[in-house]
């Protein structure tokens, strides 16, 4: 795409440039994915036994997200080791397959949440139409136990993968992906939790008895239809920077654009300016043209060139840099 239209520029300014990210920014993220794989696993055991022993549908939609999340973490642990490897084939690394991961995690996301809708709405219509085995009655010890113990653990659990974000600048979409999944665990466990305890003391001749039945179901509905937004927003985020959809973010826009100009030759003007968010990097091209083309001086242009790199360094962590001439 870029590199295919650089090749009909003038090819002396074409000046490409790759930073590999910063230790300390690859170490965070596999610390966190691989703590991350264990929390999941035993989270998700806890929202299936839960399941088994409250008789509550609600908690198995929680462990099936801890699951998904487990599974995740195992695969992001391997995209992050290997993205910024680069070799003939790949020279700028495969820092898009960050992308291709946000965007079929929430895809499954999306599956199991539109799932978990049906499923409680089929489960509601049941119950009303007196057809099929009756549910089983919720459960109130075991509820307590789960809801006191996973609500402590899934906001923990959500607050550390956010904190690890933020030490990557909010810059990692692997650990981005990963935070709205913890973010929807911990609204489901909270919001499940607590009011199916609620439900379940319902007295039986009370005209709210019902919910001891089906009030799991009418959460699940509620919830899912509330979180969906989240993986909605990964996966139109990752599709766009896929098909290579320009940054939106005028002020970072305006950031880069500063940056060039302060240290651009003035023998030259800045024509257009693109910035594409590709995994956890970022690929600025910026297309000059010469104010006089006698009055070109490369020594000063490539001084400049260079102070624009280390410039931009400090506001991306990867940096792919073309400056093409027009």
């Amino acid at each position: 795409m870029i590199l295919q239209n650089a090749k009909k520029k003038h090819g002396f300014t074409r000046l490409v440039y790759q930073e590999r990210d910063p230790s300390s920014y690859k170490v965070i993220e596999m610390h966190t994915l691989k703590v991350g794989i264990w929390i999941n696993v035993l989270m998700g055991i806890c929202g299936w036994v839960g399941y088994y022993f409250a008789s509550s549908y609600a908690l198995a939609l929680d462990g099936s997200l801890c699951a998904i999340s487990a599974v995740s973490f195992i695969i992001a642990l391997y995209i992050t080791r290997d993205r910024d490897v680069t070799s003939e084939e790949y020279p700028f690394g495969i820092y898009s397959i960050e992308n291709v991961y946000a965007l079929l995690q929430g895809i499954l996301l999306i599956t199991i949440t539109v799932y978990a809708i049906f499923q409680g709405a089929q489960n509601i219509i049941n119950f009303a139409r007196n057809s099929g085995a009756a549910p089983m009655p919720l459960k109130l010890i075991p509820l307590l136990i789960y809801t006191i113990g996973m609500v402590f653990a899934c906001t923990f659990v959500w607050l550390y993968y956010r904190r690890q974000l933020k030490n990557t600048n909010g810059e990692s979409p692997i650990l981005k992906s990963e935070t709205v999944a913890a973010y929807m665990d911990t609204l489901v466990t909270i919001g499940t939790g607590l009011a199916l305890i609620l439900m379940a003391v319902i007295p039986a001749e009370s005209p709210l008895s019902f919910l001891n039945y089906i009030g799991d179901s009418i959460i699940v509905i509620a919830i899912s239809a509330f979180l969906l937004p989240s993986p909605l927003h990964v996966v139109t985020h990752s599709f766009f920077s896929l098909i290579g959809r320009t940054t939106r973010n005028p002020q970072l826009r305006k950031q880069t654009e500063t940056i060039i100009l302060r240290h651009l030759d003035p023998s030259f003007t800045l024509k257009k300016l693109h910035i594409f968010h590709i995994g956890s990097s970022h690929e600025v091209d910026a297309t000059i043209t010469p104010v006089d083309d006698s009055q070109m001086d490369i020594s000063r242009f490539r001084e400049s060139k260079e102070q624009i790199r280390l410039a931009l360094k400090e506001l991306y962590p990867n940096l792919i840099l073309e400056i093409l001439l027009d």
